[in-house]
Order: C-alpha cells, then sequence, then structure tokens
C-alpha cells in the first residue's frame, strides 16, 4: 500500500481520503471539546463522554483514542456511582477487508478462485434443483387431483352437472320401473274382477 502523506492525521495513516477528512473533522471536534471541557467536574466529563457514545461521534482511531482518554479520567475519578460504558467499536476487523499483500495474492489465486466459483455455481444450483423438482411434484400432483375429481362419483365443481343429469336420470328410471309395476298390478286387479 502507498502512504499518502495527506492521510496521515495525528500519527495514525488513513488508507482512504474518505477515512482520513473523517478523522481531522473528529480531531476539530475533539478540539472544540476540550476548549469547553472542565476536567475538574467529573459529572460533566462523564455527560459528555455517555452523549458520545449514544450518538456515535467518533468512529475512527483518532475519536477511539479521545473516548479513551475520558473513559480513564472517569476510571481514576472514582466520583461517578454509575457504570462506566465500554467504548463500543462500530468497524470489523478480518481478513476480507484487508489489503494486506498476501491476503490480496491469495484473494487472486487462480486456483483458489476456481474453487470458490465451484463452490459458488453448486450453491446457486441447489436451490435450482430442489425448485425444480418441486415444482415438477406440485404439477404431477394437480394432474392426479384433477384426474380423481372428474372421474369421482361425488359431484363437484368440474362434474356437477353430468353428476346432477345422472342422478335425475336414475330416479326417472327407478319412477318409470315403478309405474310399470303399478300399472301390471292395476291390470291383474282389473282381469281378476
Amino acid at each position: 500500500m502507498a502512504e499518502n502523506k495527506e492521510w496521515a492525521i495525528e500519527g495514525y495513516q488513513f488508507s482512504s481520503q474518505k477515512d482520513a477528512v473523517q478523522a481531522k473533522g473528529e480531531l476539530l471536534k475533539i478540539q472544540k471539546l476540550e476548549e469547553k471541557m472542565d476536567y475538574k467536574n467529573p459529572q460533566m466529563v462523564y455527560m459528555v463522554y455517555n452523549k458520545a457514545l449514544e450518538n456515535r461521534i467518533f468512529k475512527t482511531p483518532i475519536g477511539y483514542e479521545y473516548l479513551k482518554k475520558l473513559q480513564t479520567m472517569l476510571i481514576k475519578s472514582g466520583q461517578i456511582k454509575e457504570p462506566i460504558k465500554e467504548i463500543p467499536i462500530y468497524q470489523m476487523y478480518n481478513l476480507r477487508d484487508s489489503t494486506n499483500p498476501i491476503v490480496e495474492k491469495i484473494k487472486t489465486d487462480p486456483k483458489l478462485q476456481q474453487k470458490r466459483e465451484k463452490e459458488r455455481q453448486r450453491r446457486e444450483q441447489f436451490p435450482m434443483k430442489t425448485s425444480i423438482f418441486f415444482n415438477v411434484l406440485l404439477a404431477i400432483l394437480v394432474v392426479v387431483m384433477l384426474y380423481i375429481s372428474t372421474t369421482g362419483s361425488n359431484p363437484n365443481v368440474l362434474n356437477y352437472e353430468r353428476s346432477l343429469q345422472d342422478k335425475y336420470a336414475a330416479w326417472e328410471q327407478e319412477l318409470m320401473e315403478r309405474e310399470a309395476v303399478i300399472r301390471e298390478k292395476e291390470r291383474e286387479l282389473l282381469l281378476e274382477e
């Protein structure tokens, strides 16, 4: 990483102009606070410290250094009865975000890139294969349900008209048979007289 003297603030070398500008802004805030801060009043220091933590005013090492100074003063004073909060770090430190040349070399290694690409393709294909499987399964279930509903004896939306016609036709046939039996009986009774 090439060093840029404009990005060096208070002994810290920042990796981008944006970070350096932010650090300069925090340095100005610290200078203004220093002008107004009464370090003999631990309650005032405690309020400024807590307000800075709540509002996340400081995000660079320069701001963290100032917060650590306030925290140390509060602890040493012993006059604050409330618990003194830890300084939260809102930045992650891991190798993925590193600008270390060794890490960059590992990132650009063709064998590792090929392995990562295969792993990425496998992860992308798994949901696709699963989705296709379930879609085919659901299509088969829909076809089976349609077959059952069209061939079943219970009336449903698809065959209610045919079921009703068959039912009325069966009743009509039964009534005709009964009527024929009754007429036959009537004839027999008439002949016997």
